[in-house]
């Protein structure tokens, strides 16, 4: 794939931010930035989009212990430091499942992300938890339905 494209809009205040990411894997490049701020970075082998590492996840289920992943959000691009446990059982409106949890480990001022990987369902994200800048949850998604097929 030559290039891809990841946009993120997002509403902090009232205000909408838009930015956007131009992966250019032949030059090795990223293009990033709130639009129209935008700038060039280095482009690593296994950089991923802030939507996309979570089924990078699911591709590639990670061992327990410490990962790192070079990530971007369309506006900044940094390594994602996360912590893989062990796997436990979470309650979701599909019951009760077997999941892999994975939480970025918060640095100060920063926002930080958990998701719950579904193990009995390729490795699927099933839960996903915001933490703002404090550490203080923000929001949490669930998933209500699942459908795998062999294609």
């Amino acid at each position: 794939l030559q290039a891809e494209k990841s946009f993120m809009n997002r509403t902090r205040r009232g205000r909408t931010e838009a930015a956007r990411a131009l992966f250019d894997w032949e030059a090795h490049t990223l293009t990033l930035g709130r639009v129209p701020q935008r700038r060039d970075a280095a482009l690593l082998a296994e950089a991923q989009d802030i939507v996309s590492f979570m089924y990078q996840l699911a591709l590639f289920p990670p061992e327990t212990g410490r990962i790192r992943l070079p990530v971007t959000n369309g506006s900044r691009f940094e390594t994602y430091d996360l912590d893989v446990l062990d796997e436990e059982r979470i309650e979701t409106p599909l019951g009760m499942l077997r999941a892999l949890p994975v939480r970025q480990v918060p640095r100060p001022g920063a926002e930080s992300i958990a998701l719950w990987l579904a193990v009995d369902y390729r490795h699927l994200p099933v839960k996903i938890r915001f933490f703002d800048r404090e550490g203080r949850p923000t929001g949490e998604q669930v998933v209500d339905q699942i459908e795998v097929r062999e294609e």
